[in-house]
């Protein structure tokens, strides 16, 4: 068992509360832009 401290747990909580927040579909949206974007560019 690890021990941490308070600050380590805020920190832990915080995190897992953005995580929690960041929503799939943003994600997929993110993804689908990044996509086309890339397409676009000629090489």
């Amino acid at each position: 068992m690890v021990t941490l401290t308070d600050d380590e747990v805020a920190l832990i909580r915080s995190l897992l509360a953005a995580l929690r927040s960041i929503k799939v579909r943003d994600i997929d949206k993110a993804m689908v832009i990044l996509s086309k974007r890339d397409r676009q560019e000629p090489c």
